[in-house]
């Protein structure tokens, strides 16, 4: 079976209640096929160069490709 990839870069927001993120998207996607396959956390750098929090996720999905 041959694959087609994509990726999403989900970045969180500060609220009063902690972090969140908007992935109502994610059933839409999911709708036309495509399935999470894995998740990469994106960390923020300091002025020093050193992480300090993470402050969103890379989503990797696929789905079966048309031929």
């Amino acid at each position: 079976m041959k694959w087609e990839y994509m990726d999403r870069m989900v970045i969180f927001k500060e609220t009063p209640e902690g972090l969140t993120s908007d992935l109502s998207w994610l059933n839409e996607v999911g709708e036309e096929g495509w399935e999470v396959v894995g998740a990469v956390p994106l960390i923020a750098p300091n002025r020093d160069g050193i992480a300090y929090g993470t402050v969103g996720t890379l989503l990797l999905m696929k789905r079966p490709k048309k031929e």
